[in-house]
This record gives structure tokens, sequence and C-alpha cells, in this order.
């Protein structure tokens, strides 16, 4: 897969491009399907796919205050692009001149970029400076320029649709069997290993601690089954805490990971956690002993999710 995270001319690179548009905020289900509509007309025509995004959620220039955390990295949505079959992933940085940019002039912007043949968004895209383009735009510049336009039908879960914001809320309540669900996999942060308080090891639990990610999505505070995967690559069953530990009256909320059978150094290597489910809330123990004993059943627990 190509990866462009700038704009540039496709059109005479690539024939018959069909294209997906959106801001695929942790490409979940329902934009899974959008994209894998433009992968399998492409493959019908012998065209291109092509997946045009924004690296920055368009909210963090808007209106910063409201932008939501996001639900995965730009290097996490570039392996699930690939995974889905796309040829080219572009991915540039919404800026105040993209922002300006009106809903005609961000059509011929794409015609004259890419000259689709095919081109697909979901039910409640809206592009162009103040959100003034819709799909009904779209079609009309569609007829006039000789490309087809699918607006593709919502994706529901039960009563409701499938989206971001649905996905952020079920992080948020650490209901993360839920959000995988929606994702179509393993909800998962990526952050570098650094040095705590070491006390894990000196209780026989030693951690790899994380920082936050900054502007991700966290679950909340509580003990998790988790898949740890390392900068090699080897998958290790884990037990992830995410909190403050309150038993030695912590302050600062982060991510503790006790990782079953290791003993490797991974101090300044990245380390991603994928969760399987939440155990139990934070606690805060009576002493270190009281702290051990339910350790050692958080692990014991854990188990039947590995």
């Amino acid at each position: 897969m190509e990866l462009c995270t700038e704009l540039s001319q496709l059109k005479d690179k690539y024939a018959n491009i069909c294209i997906a548009l959106g801001t695929f905020d942790g490409v979940h289900r329902g934009h899974q399907q959008v994209i894998g509509a433009a992968v399998e007309r492409a493959r019908e025509i012998g065209g291109t796919s092509i997946v045009f995004t924004f690296s920055n959620h368009p909210l963090s220039v808007v209106a910063p205050e409201r932008c939501p955390v996001r639900l995965m990295s730009n290097e996490e949505k570039q392996t699930v692009m690939q995974s889905l079959g796309v040829d080219v992933l572009v991915n540039i940085p919404f800026t105040k001149e993209v922002l300006e940019i009106g809903a005609e002039d961000f059509i011929r912007m794409l015609i004259e970029a890419y000259a689709p043949k095919f081109v697909v968004v979901g039910p409640n895209y809206t592009f162009g400076y103040k959100n003034q383009g819709n799909s009904e735009l779209l079609k009309e510049f569609g007829k006039k320029y000789g490309f087809e336009v699918k607006i593709h039908e919502a994706v529901c879960d039960t009563d409701d649709l499938i989206s971001s914001t649905l996905i952020r809320g079920y992080i948020n309540d650490g209901n993360v069997e839920k959000t995988a669900d929606l994702l179509g996999r393993d909800f998962r942060l990526t952050s570098t290993v650094v040095h705590g308080d070491e006390r894990g090891r000196t209780i026989g639990f030693p951690t790899a601690n994380l920082d936050l990610p900054p502007e991700a999505a966290v679950p909340n505070n509580g003990v998790y089954a988790v898949r740890a995967i390392t900068a090699d690559g080897k998958v290790h069953s884990a037990v992830a805490n995410i909190g403050t530990n309150p038993t030695f009256d912590g302050i600062y909320r982060h991510i503790e990971v006790h990782i079953l059978d290791f003993a490797a150094d991974i101090y300044g290597q990245e380390l991603t956690i994928e969760f399987l489910a939440k155990l139990r809330n934070e606690q805060k123990f009576s002493g270190i002993e009281a702290l051990v004993n339910q350790l050692h059943q958080d692990v014991e627990t854990a188990k039947k999710y590995f």
C-alpha cells in the first residue's frame, strides 16, 4: 500500500480510481464497509482504491476545545487500511487552509488530483467550509463530471448506529469487549516504557510502566487482561492496571503492565497493549499483602482470556 501525506496528483499514475472519503477515526465496522465498497469496485473495474482522510481530527483546527480523543494512531490506521486491501492511503494534515476550502472547490480539488470513477461516503458525510457540502452536492458533481457516487447505508449494532462517538463511550466505561465488537478488532494502545517507582518487582509483580498516550482514548481505571506486544513483534499474555496506585497514595494516572513469564529489559522501547477484558475496578487495599493476594487472583482470572 502506498502512503501519501500530502495532496498530490495521482490521476496520471493510476487508472480507474475509486475513492472512499471520511475521517475514519478508529476505522470501525461501519468505516470498513465504506472502504470495502471502494476496494471492491476498484477490483471490479481493474482500478485503484484510494482512501482520502486526515491525519488529525478536523475539530483539532475548527474547535480544539471540542476535539475528541483519538481511537487510533496514524501508524495503526495505516496498518488497518493495508489489511483492508486499500491500494493508496492519502492521510494529509487538516489545516486552516483546508478548513477554508469551499465545498465545490473541495470536489474540484479531488477531480483534479484523482479523476475518480467512483466515490463512496458514509450516510452522514459532510465536507468543505462549514460542512456546506453533502451527499446531494457530491451526486450533482458526479453527474456533471462522470463519476459514480455511492452513499453507503448506516451500519448499526442492534439499535445503535456504529460511530466513533459510541465507541469512545464504551472505552470510557472500560467495556473493551464491546469496543472490540464495534471496531472489528481488539482496542490497542502504544506507548514508550518508562521508569516508574519500581515497586512492582519488590512484591513479585514487575511491571512495564507506560505514560498515557497524549490525545488518545484510554479505558477507565481498573485492571485488564491484555496482550502485550513488544518492539520485536512478540506477543505476550499480560495484566494491565490503569490508575493512580491508590494503595500507595499515588497522584498521576498511568498504565502498568505485568507481562507473564517475562524478564527482558524493555525500558525506552515501545510497547503495544491489546485489551481483552476488564477484570475489576481500581481499588485501594489495606496493605501490600492484600494487594499481592488480589494480584495473584487477577492473573488467574486473566488466564481464561489468553
